[in-house]
């Protein structure tokens, strides 16, 4: 199987004038295409940055990142910003979710500068929401969707680009147990459809569903393990009720 990502010495650092706070220290890995990986750490670890270096939001300060077989250690912001419109897609914890727009135009925004049609645009979004079982909240607002719902709903607008990488930084922590339980098996799903999905979590039963897991602390990586999944996706046919 090809790999998709593939991190080399790659070290991160933030400087603030005279004050440098290292992050992230000589990280290797590489994530082949259809993996489920949870990346695990607590607070402070460095998870969330190697996240936003990942999905091109943040740049690395020494190293190589090749995504795809492409260099994409010295990019420009706009070619950056290019990558991440064509080939990621992301959930966060808190949504994102404009307020006052239906759920079905809240799943098209990604497709607004793009060359695709209006009436696709539609298509796209609507058969996104139905993969979450939100076909009938389509003409909804984010108001009124339960927590659960509105993070499917984000989970649909990131697949409606059809990406490469699906980025998940802790998707359940706004959600209660059942919730969160319902949004990690779609993720799940998508994966056992051919998704790679890149698990942000400190949340062990979050992280249950992945089926490798990185364990990342103090900006290094402590551990590399390969589990076997013990939550069964086939349980999501209830997500439509």
């Amino acid at each position: 199987m090809s790999s998709i990502i593939e991190l080399q010495d790659v070290s991160k650092e933030y400087r603030n004038e005279d004050l440098v706070t290292p992050v992230l220290h000589n990280i290797n890995f590489k994530i082949d295409n259809g993996e489920f990986v949870a990346i695990m750490g607590p607070s402070g670890s460095g998870k969330s940055t190697l996240m936003h270096i990942l999905g091109f939001l943040d740049k690395i300060t020494t190293g190589k990142y090749l995504f795809d077989n492409r260099d994409v250690s010295t990019l420009e912001d706009d070619e950056l910003a290019q990558m991440r419109s064509n080939s990621v897609g992301f959930v966060f914890q808190a949504f994102h979710l404009l307020p006052r727009t239906t759920i079905l135009e809240n799943v098209m925004l990604p497709l607004v500068y793009t060359k695709v049609s209006e009436k696709e645009r539609i298509k796209r979004a609507t058969e996104a929401l139905n993969s979450v079982g939100l076909s009938h909240r389509l003409f909804y607002t984010p108001g009124q969707l339960s927590g659960g719902e509105k993070q499917r709903a984000a989970i649909a607008r990131a697949l409606v680009n059809n990406p490469s990488i699906i980025f998940a930084d802790e998707p359940t922590g706004n959600l209660d147990s059942k919730s969160g339980l319902q949004v990690m098996r779609i993720l799940q799903k998508l994966n056992e459809e051919g998704h790679t999905v890149i698990l942000v979590t400190h949340e062990k039963y979050t992280a249950d569903h992945a089926k490798r897991i990185l364990r990342v602390s103090d900006g290094e990586i402590i551990s590399d393990e390969f589990v076997k999944s013990r939550i069964i996706a086939s349980e999501a046919s209830d997500l439509a009720k």
